[in-house]
């Protein structure tokens, strides 16, 4: 892999940094070094959000490789930012130079202001034959002011010029200073000069907009000249004369000393930058035809640029992706918008979604170990497969060239909410578009809709389970059975009971008395496996499949009914006398989905026939029903049965069918065969034994019994259950 120089900076997206940038990769390209970029695009002083988010890209100062960094701390509005900056590279223990700053922390690189600032200011005194020149420069403590001053004062004295202080002008480095100096002069507060050289571009420019607005002509009654070139200024009306290069020559001078302290080698091999004069109309020179053709067609192409990215559909695409994939390929239908010199890669971290269970829970500083490349470009040529990688290469392995490459890495982030990060990757001149943060940031809010999207499907997702269930026993609510029965196997026969605690009810708190609770708990303990409903204040249900018995809901009836009374010795509280229980078989005709209609259909069906003369015999063929299940062995008969409730046998078999839906004498057979099966399951007692078990004295009665029951013979049965 190529050794690596990273580049600290703000606003990549003017074009006076582009042009630092070229040559620094230039530079580097010469060497054989990859040069790594960072940076954000509002460069701002407040502490909001937004601005946290984009300044977290310089969290991967601490993340990513690299050999040797060279730090543009003058570019950054925010000093705070700049200084933890500094901190961070300082941290790092690798060659930095600081490039034209007087740092506390690392070795400077700063251009030659003082000669170049004088070569500027004889121009106009050698070139135009004016003497009385003022010099308008940013702060006095600045060592670029300073050294500035000081090439005005050199000039002056070498033409043989009185030097005046008050000629001196200390200002702001931008366009407040030349404001007041013109107002200053169009007022005649300050006597009107010949000409007046500026320490910046950014003033000189707005130092003849400021006099001619005035009415005061540049150049005709006072010349102008600026500093830096900046490409920024250069294209606007009126050009300013400028004096060009230094930095630029500066910033290669800053790579190669980089090199010098990774590798120890003195370097004879570096690009060559030429400076001097760039003559536009301020001074009153003749502006050179070709290089103001060459500027009007740079302004061409920006602008028709900006109007193919102002009039494209990518804003209202983006509106219509719902997904991460939609994103990707989005993307890709837009690039065309991105200049085919570069590379584009959009990078997210692992956990870009944060936690749908906590909002408050997402990333805000650095990234993840693990990144996902989500969509890349490369030579126009889109890929949206995911690639996974670490975060210390900064894109995947399959995209690493050994050819010296230069990476722009943005941010991705939706205010303080970080996303990742996009790489721009140019093997040639470096191209970056005014709109480029705006298309970036589409994606970044995109982005964040997607997340929100997710996170409201998960809101609903959890609102429908905790619908599916009831709040005060856990089990399901008649929502969640219902949607339990759309998952169970309907090839299979179920069972299903419903019980009524029909003494129970709501107390004046809004709070269902104990006996809820504690029947609840005995539900829980004894249906495992199966499905267990409340479906009313008062009414549960439980579902279970099919053993083949002809009373398959009667294992649980008894299990239910043993944990119950434990309950209610334990708690000191009375259920079975108010417990009410009916139960639907499925067949062939009947899903599994009917059963809670049917059993409700029952439910009203008992309260109707309780509401009549019989409701007083309920609860008493409610206990012979649980006695017989409990003892089946028992001499069961009709008669006796209905001698205790001082009723004839034939009227209480008939209430005992219409309450219980089966026959006494048929109960006490599926009692029977029922304790029979648990035996034969669940003990090695043979046959006879079991027959005497269940109240068979008769064998041959007992195994023409069970076999007409199960179809299958005793010994058949045990077997199957092995």
């Amino acid at each position: 892999m190529n050794r690596k120089i990273a580049y600290i900076t703000a606003c990549a997206d003017t074009l006076y940094v582009l042009e630092i940038i070229n040559n620094l990769s230039r530079q580097a390209y010469l060497l054989g070094y990859d040069l790594i970029v960072l940076t954000h695009f509002v460069n701002f002083t407040d502490g909001g959000n937004y601005i946290k988010g984009d300044e977290n890209i310089y969290s991967l100062i601490e993340s990513i490789s690299f050999d040797g960094a060279i730090m543009d701390y003058s570019s950054y509005f925010s000093k705070e930012l700049a200084d933890r900056i500094e901190d961070m590279l300082f941290r790092r223990n690798i060659p930095v130079i600081s490039l034209d700053y007087v740092s506390g922390k690392f070795e400077s690189c700063i251009q030659d202001d003082q000669e170049n600032f004088r070569r500027l200011t004889e121009h106009f005194i050698k070139e135009h034959g004016l003497r009385k020149i003022y010099c308008l420069t940013g702060p006095e403590s600045d060592i670029h002011s300073i050294e500035r001053v000081k090439g005005y004062k050199n000039a002056l004295k070498a033409n043989h010029i009185a030097i005046r202080n008050k000629n001196i002008f200390y200002g702001d480095f931008w366009i407040d200073s030349p404001k007041a100096l013109a107002n200053d002069i169009l007022s005649g507060k300050i006597e009107k000069p010949e000409a007046i050289v500026c320490a910046n571009d950014y003033m000189a420019f707005q130092l003849c907009l400021s006099l001619n607005r005035g009415g005061i002509s540049v150049p005709s009654e006072i010349a102008v000249g600026g500093f830096d070139g900046n490409p920024d200024v250069l294209r606007c009306y009126p050009s300013v004369t400028t004096f060009y290069g230094a930095n630029l020559k500066n910033a290669v001078d800053a790579v190669c000393r980089i090199h010098e302290k990774i590798t120890g080698e003195k370097l004879d091999d570096r690009i060559d930058i030429s400076t001097g004069i760039s003559i536009g109309t301020s001074c009153g020179c003749c502006i050179d035809v070709s290089k103001a053709a060459d500027n009007s067609q740079k302004d061409f192409d920006n602008s028709f640029i900006g109007n193919i990215y102002l009039h494209s559909n990518y804003s209202s695409m983006m509106n219509a992706v719902y997904s991460i994939e939609q994103l990707s390929g989005t993307l890709a239908q837009n690039m065309y918008l991105i200049n085919e010199k570069s590379d584009f890669f959009l990078c997210l971290c692992s956990d870009w979604e944060g936690s749908y269970d906590d909002s408050d829970r997402f990333r805000r500083e650095g990234y993840s170990d693990e990144m996902i490349c989500i969509m890349s470009s490369i030579r126009m040529n889109c890929n949206c497969t995911s690639h996974n990688f670490t975060l210390e290469n900064i894109l995947p392995d399959d995209f690493i060239s050994n050819e010296p490459m230069t990476f722009i890495c943005t941010p991705l982030h939706c205010l303080e909410r970080c996303f990742g990060y996009c790489v721009r990757r140019y093997n040639s001149e470096i191209v970056f578009e005014d709109y480029y943060g705006e298309f970036c940031q589409i994606a970044a809010n995109t982005i964040e809709r997607i997340r929100m999207l997710k996170y409201e499907n998960t809101l609903k997702e959890n609102i429908r389970r905790l619908s599916e269930r009831d709040m005060l026993t856990g089990l399901y609510s008649k929502l969640g059975l219902e949607e339990q029965l759309r998952n169970v196997d309907n090839s299979k026969n179920y069972f299903g009971v419903l019980y009524c605690l029909s003494g129970t009810s709501e107390t004046n708190d809004g709070n269902y008395g104990k006996e809820i609770i504690a029947f609840a708990q005995a539900v829980n303990l004894s249906a495992a496996g199966m499905i267990t409903a409340r479906i009313a204040s008062n009414e549960f249900v439980i579902i279970g499949e099919c053993d083949g018995s002809s009373h398959p809901e009667q294992l649980i009836m008894n299990t239910l009914n043993n944990n119950l009374k434990k309950i209610e010795k334990q708690q000191d509280i009375s259920i079975m006398n108010s417990l009410v229980h009916l139960s639907v078989v499925t067949d062939s005709s009947i899903g599994v989905n009917k059963l809670p209609e049917l059993l409700g259909q029952k439910l009203e069906s008992y309260k109707c026939f309780g509401s009549d003369k019989n409701s007083i015999f309920i609860s008493h063929i409610r206990k012979i029903h649980y006695n017989l299940y409990e003892k089946p062995q028992y001499d069961w008969n009709a008669k006796d049965e209905a001698a205790k409730l001082n009723i004839s046998r034939s009227y209480f078999q008939h209430i005992y069918s219409k309450f219980m839906n089966i026959s006494f004498n048929a109960d006490v057979i599926a009692a029977r065969i029922s304790l029979a099966k648990r035996l034969l399951t669940e003990t090695n007692l043979n046959v006879s034994v079991i027959s005497e078990r269940c109240g068979y004295e008769n064998i041959s009665h007992f195994m023409k019994l069970f076999r007409s029951k199960t179809g299958r013979t005793a010994l058949e049965y045990r077997k199957s259950r092995k």
